[in-house]
């Protein structure tokens, strides 16, 4: 069951339950899910309406239950599983307030929790994407043996290490209330290729020992990589983007990321990200598709070219580009954002292959025209597709525009 078709069901369950309501939350239970004490260590919440388990998306941070309706509790991973019954899932039972019932006992809803974090796992399939070089790869949670539920679906080269693009659905009116907590954990390998060590490569020094080899010149490489100048692995679907905190922790997987220079990641590419937040906030659910293109190169001494890989055997490509599309489902409207990843380049005007839409649909900001925090551009999904030829083949019906823009309809003729 995919993440990005919850909205819906969740939504006519609040209705059903009446979410919102001063009776039903006086006489059913109301949970706080994101920003207490306890939630690193919180079970994930399942719906279980019919004979799929469905992720229970918050309102305002909070999942409201009717008095005797039943929730389940899921606690993935190794050697995980609730305290309460040495189990990786069970249902409680809404009692009253923040009462549940578990096993005929009486417990506070924030009671119930796992021996550990939970985060989730990484499943291969046979779809193939990115004009077939790439599998679809999901991060989620395995449910029973036959029961999956998505976050974030991947296309990924393994034999590469390379990450075309992910997709994962943005709640934007609950960002709001998604969780804050400090809890980062390592990132993981899996769904890797064993000959993809990307743990040390991504480690600054052996950045640096690598530059050196592909440009032959350690200087070159110095200059590159220091304490102020390197790879830092760039999160394709964000850890903000999600509410509950142990979505959250599932964000970090190799396969959800890309080798971006640090001044960028840091920069104008984090901008990107929190404009898309505004435009849920806005907008609402949003479904978010961010990929890469092309391989960096940076020149050695005599001026030539190298293809730049983090990896051996060129492996981890260093991406050109990050781009990152926005889509509006109620209306099909989307937009893309670009970023450039070489904050060194001096002549970007050839860079930018797409007719620049930024200031044209409300996305004038100072900041995206410097290079050396990543330079930013916008282009319609119909000219972002003729040139990158590996993201998901849309089909639109006009461009998503700075919500400021909608009472401007003179400006809204960008197709």
């Amino acid at each position: 069951m995919s993440y990005e078709s919850h909205a819906v069901l969740v939504a006519l369950v609040g209705v059903i339950l009446g979410f919102g309501s001063a009776d039903s939350a006086h006489e059913g239970c109301v949970f706080k899910v994101t920003n207490h004490t306890t939630e690193n260590n919180q079970p994930v919440p399942l719906f279980n309406q019919s004979s799929d388990y469905e992720l229970a998306i918050p309102h305002h941070g909070l999942i409201h239950l009717r008095p005797g309706q039943n929730i389940s509790l899921l606690c993935f991973g190794n050697r995980n599983y609730v305290r309460q019954t040495n189990s990786n899932i069970t249902t409680v039972t809404c009692l009253r307030g923040d009462k549940v019932q578990l096993y005929k006992h009486s417990h506070k809803f924030e009671e119930v929790q796992c021996r550990h974090s939970v985060r989730g796992n990484v499943r291969a399939t046979d779809k193939e994407c990115g004009r077939e070089s790439g599998r679809i790869y999901q991060i989620g949670y395995p449910v029973s043996r036959t029961e999956w539920i998505t976050l974030i679906s991947t296309c990924y080269v393994p034999a590469e290490g390379r990450t075309l693009y992910t997709r994962h659905t943005l709640y934007g009116e609950e960002i709001k209330y998604a969780s804050k907590a400090k809890y980062r954990p390592a990132w993981s390998p899996s769904g890797q290729y064993e000959n993809i060590t990307a743990s040390i490569a991504y480690q600054q020094v052996y950045q640096k020992g690598t530059l050196s080899r592909i440009l032959g010149s350690s200087i070159l490489a110095n200059n590159f990589i220091n304490n102020n100048s390197f790879f830092a692995k760039g999160h394709l679907s964000p850890h903000a983007d999600f509410i509950l905190a142990s979505a959250q922790f599932s964000t970090y997987f190799y396969i959800n990321a890309a080798p971006q220079w640090q001044k960028i990641n840091g920069a104008n590419w984090k901008s990107i990200e929190s404009t898309v937040r505004n435009l849920g906030k806005f907008y609402g659910t949003l479904e978010i598709i961010t990929g890469t293109h092309g391989i960096l190169a940076l020149f050695d001494k005599q001026n030539n070219p190298h293809d730049i890989y983090l990896g051996q055997r060129n492996t981890l490509p260093v991406p050109k580009y990050l781009w990152k599309i926005v889509l509006n489902k109620a209306t099909q409207e989307a937009i893309v954002f670009i970023i450039l990843n070489n904050p060194f380049i001096e002549a970007v005007n050839d860079e930018v292959f797409c007719e620049n839409i930024c200031e044209q649909v409300g996305f004038d900001k100072t900041s995206w025209k410097d290079p050396s925090s990543g330079l930013v551009f916008c282009c319609t999904i119909a000219e972002f597709q003729k040139v990158v030829k590996t993201a998901p083949k849309l089909d639109v019906s006009g461009v998503l525009v700075q919500q400021s823009l909608l009472w401007e309809p003179s400006l809204l003729n960008v197709v």
